[in-house]
């Protein structure tokens, strides 16, 4: 009896395993734990909860894990999200004491240690704090770098390294920092990371709080989600009614393509080529400007009108979507335009910023294209 239950079983494994029907839900099944760095030991502090509080709304607790790290002053800890008959619930992992998320060995702890503990078929990250694109700390008085900790940052290729050194790849980045779609960046990245959603301007309050109520479970979806999330997003800020809140710009950038765009800007741009960058779209609200239009400024490094078209062209490769409002702050001081926005920004090396123009040399994109 026992020989025949043996072998009932075996053919019930054997026959369960054929059958296409059931192989094909074994290959749909798909989960994605989604990293969330809340770094809010700064005056950014007590707006995180309600991110959170958000997170939990829009999510519907199935299709992978949703992990969300939050440093406070004296109490980061790392925390999973759970969802059970519409009740949200943050369950605490660890806790980590005092301690600064704007060191890039943290921040690969971090990974590491929710990586470990909820291994999926493919990995988000969303990071929150102060930044300012790829600008190093301290090479120039009041310019902060990517991810401000209290008096400390973490510079863009400090990051970099930490994402080389973690044991995945990220299918997508959401960047709720200002400043954070520059070449710089994405090239910086582009290795460990597939998409990456950020904004060419800084991004005003609340940022993404309230996409995040609406559309959390976008970012667990199979296919990548960062299009009709970023949409869904802008949407919200351009129908803002207040004149001076209805300001944003918002890019999602494909990383693959960015080598062909490197590669064409090395072979083709005319170094020589004399421009004014008082013309050029900027998107920062200071006198003396370091984000400009990638666009605007390359195509004018152009030796020909073929040669913008096809600089054009490879924008687009890169550049799934982009959108922005007509103005930035408006009537606040230090509002702007926008009349040019290609979805990616650039640093353009100026006589005044001679301590950026040297560290822009240590950059993957400098190497790339010089």
């Amino acid at each position: 009896m026992f020989k025949n239950l043996l072998w009932g079983a075996l053919l019930s494994c054997i026959l369960f395993s054929c059958d296409p029907s059931v192989q094909g839900e074994r290959e749909t099944d798909f989960t994605r734990t989604v990293i969330v760095y809340l770094g809010r030991d700064n005056n950014l502090s007590g707006s995180e909860e309600n991110k959170i509080e958000s997170m939990l709304k829009g999510w519907d607790g199935k299709n992978g894990n949703l992990i969300i790290y939050q440093d406070s002053a004296g109490n980061a800890k790392l925390m999973r999200a759970s969802k059970k008959n519409g009740i949200g619930t943050i369950e605490t992992l660890e806790e980590y004491g005092d301690e600064n998320s704007a060191n890039s060995q943290t921040l690969k702890r971090v990974i590491n240690d929710a990586i470990s503990l909820y291994p999926a078929d493919s990995y988000g990250l969303i990071m929150f704090s102060h930044a300012t694109g790829w600008l190093p700390e301290g090479a120039y008085p009041s310019l902060r770098s990517f991810f401000k900790d209290g008096s400390s940052e973490m510079e863009l290729t400090e990051m970099g390294e930490a994402l080389r050194e973690v044991n995945v790849r990220f299918d997508y980045l959401v960047l709720e920092l200002c400043f954070s779609t520059g070449i710089e960046v994405a090239y910086e990245l582009k290795d460990n990371v597939s998409y990456i959603l950020g904004s060419s301007a800084e991004i005003l309050s609340p940022g993404f709080r309230d996409i995040y109520a609406r559309s959390m479970n976008k970012l667990f979806e199979k296919d990548v989600p960062l299009v009709s999330f970023a949409q869904e997003s802008f949407n919200q800020i351009d129908a803002h009614a207040e004149q001076g809140y209805r300001s944003g710009t918002l890019s999602v950038i494909k990383t693959s393509e960015l080598s062909n765009l490197a590669a064409f800007i090395k072979a083709n741009q005319n170094r020589q080529a004399e421009t004014d960058i008082a013309g050029i779209q900027s998107f920062d609200r200071k006198t003396a400007h370091t984000f400009f239009d990638f666009k605007d400024y390359f195509s004018r490094t152009m030796p020909d009108e073929d040669s913008r078209q096809r600089l054009s062209d490879l924008i687009d490769n890169c550049v799934l979507y982009k959108a922005s409002t007509p103005t930035f702050y408006e009537p606040y001081e230090g509002w702007f335009f926008i009349r040019n926005h290609s979805g990616l920004t650039t640093y353009i090396p100026q006589n005044r910023f001679p301590e950026l123009n040297e560290a822009y040399k240590s950059l993957k994109w400098y190497k790339a294209i010089n």
